[in-house]
């Protein structure tokens, strides 16, 4: 049985590394390597002139894990003068480096009526809502609607009525409005009607599989999915996965980074560009 096992293992492993070649060799065949390098390399204001233009920010989604090192970065570097979370419930913050944080508990079912928490702010991250591997998330359509369009798009409209310029949103790869899967499905509506807002710059993330070591939980489809995937990202990083230090790191320096165009989309391969900046 356990000759087996390997056996099965060994050839799944195999199979999605030939993927993972075939993808990266579209990836480096078909995208156009020079727009990667632009983002990159576009000078970079140093987070202590960015610190010194007193901007402000708010954030929905900073208990998930991608919030969680977003939070991290931003109260490590210290860019903006307030950080404002908004969330269902307050969080316990310990430390001296959290000082400049603000939390606004909301009923995210009736937003409209805490319109006021979303005003004022320069730029907005929003990276609210459920993993595409998570159990039950294509299974409770409703459920996912609710979070994952519902609770973002209504986010982006009181940002944008409160001020905010600049909104930066975790979406997904392959995210499209006429996508057959209903998780890629509803983030390109997301993303559609975060366009038809009208914000002065919107940055929209498409992270392929999200890497990340979870210390207070265990899913056996997500280790099983991440020790798959682990020769894949070893060989080509920016193919199928991303670190999410990597992601937070390039969510937060793109605000960092000069204005290139109203909308810009960022998928897995400019994701890894931007996140390897310090």
């Amino acid at each position: 049985m356990v000759t087996v096992k390997v056996g099965v293992t060994g050839v799944i492993s195999v199979v999605v590394i030939l993927i993972g070649v075939f993808l990266a060799w579209l990836e480096y065949g078909t995208t156009g390597e020079e727009e990667y390098w632009r983002m990159a390399t576009a000078a970079v204001q140093t987070d202590e002139e960015f610190l010194a233009t007193n901007q402000s920010a708010f954030m929905v989604g900073a208990t998930g894990e991608t919030g969680k090192h977003i939070l991290e970065e931003l109260t490590n570097r210290k860019i903006f003068q307030t950080v404002t979370l908004i969330g269902r419930r307050e969080v316990k913050y310990d430390g001296e480096k959290y000082q400049s944080i603000v939390q606004k508990v909301v009923d995210f079912d009736n937003l409209d009526s805490h319109a006021e928490v979303f005003k004022d702010h320069d730029v907005g991250f929003i990276c609210l809502g459920a993993r595409a591997g998570s159990a039950g998330v294509t299974s409770n359509l409703p459920a996912l609607r609710k979070v994952d369009h519902d609770y973002v798009v209504k986010s982006a409209e009181l940002a944008k009525l409160g001020g905010c310029r600049h909104l930066v949103l975790l979406s997904a790869m392959k995210a499209s409005k006429d996508a057959s899967h209903p998780y890629s499905k509803i983030k390109g509506e997301v993303e559609e009607e975060a366009k038809a807002l009208g914000f002065d710059r919107l940055s929209i993330f498409q992270p392929a599989v999200i890497m990340v070591d979870r210390k207070d939980e265990t899913r056996v489809g997500e280790w099983f999915l991440k020790k798959a995937l682990a020769p894949v990202a070893f060989f080509f990083p920016t193919a199928l996965t991303v670190p999410i230090a990597t992601l937070a790191r390039a969510m937060v320096n793109t605000v960092l980074t000069p204005k290139d165009k109203d909308v810009e989309v960022l998928d897995n391969k400019a994701i890894h560009r931007m996140g390897g900046k310090k």
